[in-house]
């Protein structure tokens, strides 16, 4: 991390603002810019103005190196249009204020979007987390909330969806500010569904990665096994049943991970680690899912490791060059992409994106007003 830290700052020291870029941002940047080991927009959040997001996509797009999107990997952007209009074709279907976390497509083929906690929910008195759509993005109902103990300074800062007995579930990673807290704020890691919530105890996992602020993504890999990802390197599997932890892989910032039918991946130039995702036992990955991984990152044009999904035994994959599939030990191109596509430049593996069962691809990326839910139309 000390590295990864190092190539960061020199890379910052290259970037420069626009005059019009609101000072906040700026101002946040060489604040936290060294403050160790601290992913920088995570923390600006908390004051960064709207007027600052063209400024951070700037920045964004400026750190390609793999060591700088260890930095970036889990940055979060709010888009300052309530529906972003964005030039060109294609159909956007952007869920207001949001940053996306988690993208499901489910059997019935709607759509499952986990979202920052900013906007007020209907349901109940506190901020909606989930919505779903059944019209290919064009309107969204609420379904699943923040927990009521949190208070308004609170946010969600990682989290991912499945769906459950009942439907879509989320596990996902709340910030909440304590003045009790060293830094102003602790991390609390809930399971929450559309009638109850859980929250699980992190002692554990707060001593393996230092404190506890540092968890930065959070994964389903079973029924009962989620994955950690901290800034240490590690890679946690903890059993909520138990509440313990029960294996850690190697895991940095350059990585990503992908959940199978059957086993579990860490994945980003190669597939780094491959279990069982019952057993978590050790495999071999498959070689043509391991070539599938490396052409990917290739077609990508080899600057950051794109966006992968699973729809039932295919793994698609979205790349500057186009939509990739992989089943049954071959690949296929599904689409060719054209440059008004994510405004020509290569697909980041910390945006989500996701297949339908009618074939239907949505995926998020980095717009001018920030991040943008699109619905990929052809090759457009």
């Amino acid at each position: 991390m000390d590295e990864y830290m190092r190539m960061y700052r020199k890379q910052m020291d290259q970037i420069k603002l626009s005059d019009a870029a609101d000072q906040v941002i700026l101002n946040d940047l060489l604040k936290d810019n060294v403050r160790k080991g601290a992913p920088y927009m995570k923390r600006t959040k908390r004051s960064m103005s709207k007027a600052a997001t063209a400024a951070a996509i700037v920045i964004i797009f400026s750190v390609t190196t793999a060591a700088c999107a260890a930095v970036v990997h889990r940055a979060i952007i709010k888009s300052n249009k309530a529906e972003s209009q964005v030039e060109g074709t294609g159909a956007v279907v952007d869920v207001g204020e949001s940053s996306y976390y988690s993208l499901l497509a489910g059997n019935g083929g709607e759509i499952y979007v986990l979202t920052d906690n900013d906007c007020e929910g209907a349901l109940t008195d506190h901020h909606a987390v989930a919505w779903k759509s059944t019209d290919q993005g064009e309107t969204w109902e609420e379904i699943l909330s923040q927990p009521d103990e949190l208070n308004e300074e609170s946010y969600l800062c990682a989290g991912d969806l499945r769906e459950g007995e009942a439907g879509a579930e989320a596990v996902v990673v709340m910030e909440e500010m304590s003045d009790k807290a060293e830094e102003g704020y602790s991390e609390r890691v809930y399971q929450i569904t559309s009638d109850s919530y859980i929250e699980y105890d992190m002692e554990e996992v707060y001593n393996r990665l230092g404190d506890g602020e540092q968890i930065w993504d959070v994964k389903y890999v079973n029924d009962h096994i989620i994955a950690l990802a901290g800034a240490t390197g590690e890679c946690l599997l903890y059993d909520v049943n138990t509440q313990k932890v029960v294996k850690n892989l190697p895991y940095d910032g350059t990585m990503e991970w992908l959940k199978t039918q059957d086993q579990f991946l860490i994945y980003g130039t190669e597939i780094y680690s491959c279990l069982n995702a019952e057993t978590l036992e050790e495999e071999e990955p498959e070689q043509g899912l391991q070539d599938f991984v490396s052409m990917m990152f290739q077609k990508n044009n080899h600057v950051v490791l794109p966006p992968m999904a699973v729809w039932n035994d295919t793994v698609a994959c979205v790349t500057k060059a186009g939509i990739y599939e992989y089943r049954d030990g071959e690949i296929t191109q599904i689409r060719q992409l054209s440059n008004r596509v994510s405004n020509g430049h290569a697909f980041n593996g910390m945006l989500p994106f996701c297949r339908t069962k009618d074939g239907e691809y949505y995926v998020c990326i980095f717009s001018e007003t920030g991040v943008s839910l699109w619905q990929i139309d052809g090759d457009e």
